[in-house]
C-alpha cells in the first residue's frame, strides 16, 4: 500500500479513536520533557516543534511536526503512563492535538496490519531524518546542517512555484538555527547569505525559496539516506 493510502487510513483511525483534544496558541509550550502522560499525541492542526534543553540552558530543536503526524512514539508499548522524551511547543498561530489512549492504540497496532505498517513507516521516516541530521552536523559542519534542514523542510512544507520550491513556513532565523545546533543568529544569517550568493535560495517575506534542489544537495554534501 502506498504511503498516501497508509496516511489516509491512519487519519480515519484517529478520527474514530480520539478521546479528547488540546489546543495551544503560538509559542505556547504544551508539554515539557518528563511530563507524564497516558496518551498518544497526534497533531490535527497547526505546526509543532519538538526540542530538548541542554545542560547550559540552550534549546536544541529536534524536528517539526506537521498536521496528521504522530508527535512522538519514543516510549515502550506496554506501560500505561510514560514520560515525554521531548518538549512540545506550538509554532503556528494555533494548534490542535488529538489524544489517543496509549494502551488501546498499541493493542490496535498489534492486531491491525495497516496500522502496524503505518507505525513502521513512522519509525523509518524519523530514523532517516535523525541520521541525516547527524551526518550533516559531522560531515561539512554548519553549512551542511543548514542545507539538510532546508531540504527536509521543503519535503514537509514545500510548494512548487515558477521559480523553485517555496518553503511555506514563517520561522525566525534564530528558531531555524536551533535545528542545526546554531545558537548565534548572525552565524545562521551568514550561511543563508552564502546560499543566496550561490543562487541556491532566495528569501522573500520571511519565507525561503529554494531555486535549485540539486545545488542545495551538492552544497550540503549530497547526504541521502533511505530505508
Amino acid at each position: 500500500m502506498s504511503k498516501q493510502m497508509l496516511t489516509n487510513y491512519f487519519s480515519s483511525y484517529v478520527d474514530k479513536k480520539k478521546e479528547k483534544s488540546i489546543t495551544a496558541c503560538k509559542h505556547e509550550y504544551i508539554a515539557f520533557e518528563e511530563h507524564r502522560t497516558s496518551s498518544i499525541y497526534v497533531l490535527h492542526r497547526g505546526i509543532l516543534k519538538l526540542s530538548t534543553f541542554l545542560k547550559d540552558g540552550k534549546e536544541f530543536n529536534i524536528k517539526l511536526v506537521a498536521p496528521g503526524e504522530i508527535v512522538t512514539l519514543l516510549e515502550d508499548e506496554t506501560t500505561s503512563i510514560v514520560s515525554m522524551p521531548f518538549t512540545i511547543c506550538s509554532l503556528s498561530e494555533s494548534a490542535e492535538i488529538y489524544l489517543l489512549d496509549r494502551l488501546s492504540f498499541w493493542q490496535d497496532v498489534r492486531s491491525d496490519v495497516l496500522l502496524n505498517e503505518y507505525v513502521r513507516l513512522y519509525y523509518r521516516k524519523n530514523l532517516n531524518i535523525q541520521i541525516r541530521k547527524t551526518c550533516a552536523l559531522t560531515s561539512n559542519g554548519k553549512l551542511s546542517a543548514v542545507c539538510n534542514l532546508l531540504y527536509e523542510l521543503q519535503n514537509f512544507f514545500g510548494k512548487d512555484s515558477v521559480n523553485g520550491r517555496l518553503i511555506d513556513l514563517e520561522l525566525s532565523n534564530e528558531e531555524l538555527g536551533k535545528f542545526c545546533g546554531i545558537h548565534n543568529a548572525s552565524s545562521f544569517n551568514r550561511i543563508l547569505r552564502q546560499l543566496k550568493d550561490a543562487k541556491v535560495i532566495e528569501v522573500s517575506s520571511n519565507k525561503i525559496l529554494i531555486c535549485s534542489l540539486e545545488r542545495l544537495k551538492n552544497m550540503g554534501g549530497s547526504i541521502n539516506i533511505n530505508f
